[in-house]
């Protein structure tokens, strides 16, 4: 996986993870706080890391580049369903039933 598809990749799971981070705050104004919002702003800090990270290994060769662009790339899009499931969950869980009673 070249640079183009972690960037990508790395993109579209910081504007997710972050927009569910930000959107897990109104969460919490509505019903408390819940455990699973910890995790998801912990969760919001493997793609900001993954980038910064980036930047820093650019003046190695090109495999050790590959291979964390490709790991780091896997993370990503891990970090990404974990996030869709949580709020899947969080939402279900937490905000429904205060909004429906």
């Amino acid at each position: 996986m070249g640079t183009k598809t972690f960037s990508v990749v790395t993109s579209i799971s910081l504007v997710l993870t972050v927009t569910i981070a930000a959107l897990s705050i109104i969460g919490i104004v509505i019903t408390g706080l819940y455990p699973g919002i910890i995790v998801l702003f912990f969760v919001s800090l493997i793609p900001i890391a993954s980038r910064f990270y980036a930047k820093k290994i650019v003046g190695n060769s090109r495999v050790f580049q590959r291979n964390y662009f490709t790991t780091l790339t896997i993370i990503n899009l891990l970090s990404i369903l974990v996030v869709v499931a949580m709020t899947f969950v969080i939402l279900v869980d937490r905000v429904f039933p205060v909004i429906l009673n």
